[in-house]
């Protein structure tokens, strides 16, 4: 089999909301320096799925949503599954309140791309602990 068809690697994110942009990508864990897999696929709408509209009513909320892995040289086009914890926390409690923070919440969402929806049910607590855990250091 050639490198293209390799396994998917898992990617992890972070979106936030801004109050003037609305949802956007903050950053990626698991890829290398200077790659964007949001700007190489075309997912656009990736920030809007993983920090869902109505994100505000709840202190905690998960999404579920599919993509598409573009095919290239390295990658064989393919769906790929993805899940997000989203959550808020009043800005009032913030300990280093940056200028940019006009609302009352600040809400942001840890995403998890993968190959497989096979093991979110697991993942999804794993999310839940570790985005309470981020949320907690305020």
């Amino acid at each position: 089999m050639s490198d293209k068809y390799r396994v998917f690697t898992p990617k992890v994110g972070v979106v936030g909301f801004h109050h003037a942009r609305g949802p956007e990508i903050e950053g990626w864990f698991g890829v290398e320096d200077g790659e964007d897999p949001a700007i190489e696929n075309d997912w656009s709408y990736l920030p809007f799925m993983a920090l869902s509209d109505g994100a505000h009513t709840s202190t905690e909320d998960f999404s579920y949503f599919t993509l598409r892995q573009r095919d290239g040289p390295d990658q064989a086009g393919t769906s790929l599954f993805g899940i997000s914890c989203t959550r808020q926390l009043a800005s009032t409690e913030l300990l280093n309140r940056p200028e940019d923070v006009t609302r009352s919440t600040v809400q942001k969402a840890i995403v998890v791309i993968a190959g497989s929806p096979q093991f979110f049910g697991s993942l999804r607590e794993k999310l839940s602990m570790v985005t309470g855990a981020w949320f907690a250091q305020r």
